[in-house]
């Protein structure tokens, strides 16, 4: 029996998302204006889930397969690296342990390859999603490859580049180190890029708003290099550790607005417990919503300059004051 195909829609519409999941689809990171749709397998890590597991963690480890025989899967806003290894594992079609038994027979370093256990590179998709702040990915478990699939792929937001998504992560971790080791090589040269580019942003477009750094018209994502670390000043954990504790990224590509602390306890330091959840109900237009230390603007939503200096005002308006 043919092995069915996986599939993968990107909406931001939360009654059409209601209506795949009515029709069977698995529902991973549907988080739209605070609310979370989602079915038996809880996947999201957002709004009033945010105190639970990142899905790559939870799919590998608890549900590695579970849809192998129906791998239809709907994402909200885009499908970025988190969203789509879990449901690359969800459809089963990654290495995993579980799935000796199914290659008895074949060539031992096959055995070996599709036997493998990716748990380290699920941990470190994770991080990367809710914790990336100071961490050279290159030199985390596994963190060539997601480096690898981010140069590749990137974030989808529409079907096409979703199931691309979804596909990368079954050829990266499948293949032999001989076929990708050029390839992991490339990808530390670009998120090289990336930071000189993120630098670049901060210099030529990075602006204070009374207490937010604002980037307008961001290229990349480059909320460790924003931030700023000053270990003299600081601990992490503190908003003096950090030369710009509250950081708003414009896209210039996509229009919409990322917001973010370095950590948690950074959060609720200026914001109280909650953090930036605190503030993201009251920004316009509504649908804001996120985690402790890190948010954005609706999905799917292009903001007005006007929209993005609201919002920054709005939340520099909740901040104590800094002394110097």
């Amino acid at each position: 029996m043919k092995r069915p195909e996986v599939d993968v829609i990107v909406s931001n519409d939360i009654d059409e998302i209601r209506a795949y999941v009515a029709q069977g689809w698995c529902p991973v990171e549907c988080s739209v204006d605070g609310e979370s749709v989602v079915d038996e397998l809880v996947m999201d890590h957002h709004g009033k889930l945010s105190h639970l597991e990142a899905v790559s963690i939870r799919a590998y480890r608890d549900f590695f397969g579970v849809r192998r025989d129906d791998p239809r899967f709907v994402i909200a806003g885009g499908a970025d690296a988190d969203a789509t290894f879990a449901a690359a594992a969800i459809a089963g079609i990654l290495p995993h342990p579980s799935r000796a038994a199914e290659l008895e027979g074949r060539p031992a370093d096959v055995i070996e390859r599709l036997s493998a256990d990716l748990s380290p590179l699920a941990e470190t998709i994770a991080i990367i999603d809710t914790d990336p702040i100071g961490r050279d990915v290159s030199a985390m478990p596994s963190g060539d490859v997601a480096l690898l699939w981010e140069s590749l792929v990137g974030t989808g937001r529409d079907h096409i580049s979703a199931c691309a998504g979804v596909s990368m992560w079954r050829t990266l971790t499948s293949a032999s180190e001989r076929r990708i080791g050029p390839y992991l090589r490339v990808a530390h040269e670009s998120e090289a890029a990336r930071r000189d580019a993120a630098l670049e942003d901060l210099r030529e477009r990075g602006q204070e708003l009374g207490g937010v750094l604002v980037i307008r018209g961001s290229r990349v994502f480059g909320f460790s290099e924003w931030y700023g670390r000053e270990v003299e000043s600081g601990e992490a954990s503190s908003p003096s550790g950090w030369r710009h504790p509250v950081v708003l990224s414009y896209s210039e590509k996509y229009g919409n607005v990322t917001v973010g602390c370095p950590n948690v306890r950074v959060a609720e330091e200026l914001l109280g417990e909650g953090g930036l959840k605190n503030v993201l109900d009251e920004l316009e237009p509504s649908g804001w919503g996120g985690r402790e230390a890190v948010g954005g603007s609706p999905r799917g939503a292009r903001l007005k300059w006007e929209q993005v200096e609201a919002a920054a005002s709005a939340i520099a308006a909740r901040l104590p004051r800094r002394n110097g």
